[in-house]
């Protein structure tokens, strides 16, 4: 999501004909504007494709120490350079600057820039992800806060220098400085109860975070998958409810679990727990850790079978509670109508995704659906 920004300026006509000091600073203004114009019209190309190129490395290879020990090269930036995102202000790189420091000390940033271009005749994107960790105390339910969105650089036609730097959040509209939309999607983060256990699960970057739902990568990983009584190879892919109840769903679990404790391999090798638990089309899924599927012992049990998920671009939304069939159909749909509002094209089944065992209290449970996406473009 991109946000244009521009500020109108006028001005009230005044009579100055019998005013010679007036008349004098009007003359003096007209002949700083002339100046000014005539400046303007000689940097009003804005940069050239070299220049373009070399500010974009220099930003692309200067935000990859935005958060580490090296930081931000000050030589990049005017010195009153100013800053604005929805929650934080600075008209310095001084306070820019501590703004940074004080993200890296605090919230331990995780950020990743997915692109950088010319975004007008001075001015330079970048879209990016950022990850932070709120601290144990007094969260002790450990939230993290995620945000995707746009860095909007606009530079000093004279020095090449980022004059400004404003950010833009996916999950609102309202992109103000203390926006109330801006504070509540930060306290809505912080306030997110459930549970994520550390264990081992597949590996994803979010691309864009909107306000009801995420958009995924996902890398490759390895599953082991059954469907309960059948040979999961001939069952339907289409048609079948996303969550398994009942008998049904203890016998696949019973199944897994056989081959992940070492019941049902061939070496006898007990596994690690994972986490989430995959179901879609009567299918249910343990994600298995293994860098191939060459290195996991072969199953001894026919119904299940050893396979690698190929990843891709998914959308997600999050939900609490016990995922019943019901539950699980319901965030489905509001999912579904998500992406169509948004114009992305659904591809393939929705699967229900549970990270917590029976005896998480339902209140702190993750649950997640996640449904493959096909035109998504940054």
């Amino acid at each position: 999501m991109r946000v244009a920004l521009a500020r109108a300026s006028g001005g009230i006509r005044r009579n100055v004909a019998s005013r010679p000091r007036e008349r004098a600073n009007a003359r003096a203004v007209e002949s700083r504007a002339a100046s000014e114009a005539k400046q303007t019209a000689s940097t009003s190309t804005g940069l050239t494709p070299e220049e373009s190129k070399r500010v974009c490395a220099a930003l692309a290879e200067d935000l990859t120490h935005l958060f580490d020990e090296v930081g931000i090269d000050a030589s990049l930036y005017a010195p009153d350079v100013s800053f604005e995102d929805p929650l934080t202000k600075y008209d310095s790189f001084g306070g820019y600057n501590f703004n940074i420091q004080m993200l890296r000390r605090v919230f331990a940033p995780e950020y990743v820039m997915h692109d950088i271009y010319q975004s007008g005749d001075w001015e330079i994107t970048t879209r990016w992800t950022m990850k932070m960790s709120v601290p144990a105390f007094p969260f002790v339910w450990r939230p993290t806060l995620t945000f995707t969105g746009t860095s909007i650089m606009g530079l000093d036609p004279a020095t090449k220098k980022v004059k400004t730097h404003v950010d833009t959040w996916d999950s609102i509209e309202n992109q103000r400085h203390l926006s109330p939309e801006g504070v509540a999607e930060v306290l809505k983060q912080i306030f997110d109860f459930t549970q994520t256990p550390t264990l081992d699960t597949p590996g994803y970057v979010v691309l864009k975070k909107m306000r009801d739902y995420e958009v995924r990568r996902y890398d490759p990983y390895l599953v082991a998958e059954t469907g309960p009584g059948l040979d999961v190879k001939e069952m339907p892919e289409s048609g079948a409810p996303t969550k398994m109840e009942g008998q049904a769903a203890g016998q696949a679990f019973n199944s897994l679990a056989g081959y992940i404790f070492g019941r049902a391999n061939a070496s006898g090798t007990k596994m690690e727990m994972t986490t989430p638990v995959f179901t879609k089309s009567n299918k249910m899924q343990f994600v298995v850790s293994g860098k191939s599927m060459d290195a996991l012992p072969a199953s001894t049990n026919e119904k299940v079978v050893i396979k690698e998920e190929q990843g891709g671009i998914f959308a997600a939304k999050r939900f609490n509670g016990v995922a019943t069939e019901e539950s699980a159909r319901d965030v489905e749909e509001k999912l579904r109508q998500l992406i169509k509002n948004d114009s992305l094209k659904a591809d393939g089944n929705a699967a229900l995704a549970q990270y917590n065992d029976p005896f998480t209290n339902p209140l702190l449970r993750r649950n997640e659906i996640i449904i493959p996406i096909s035109n998504f473009v940054m």
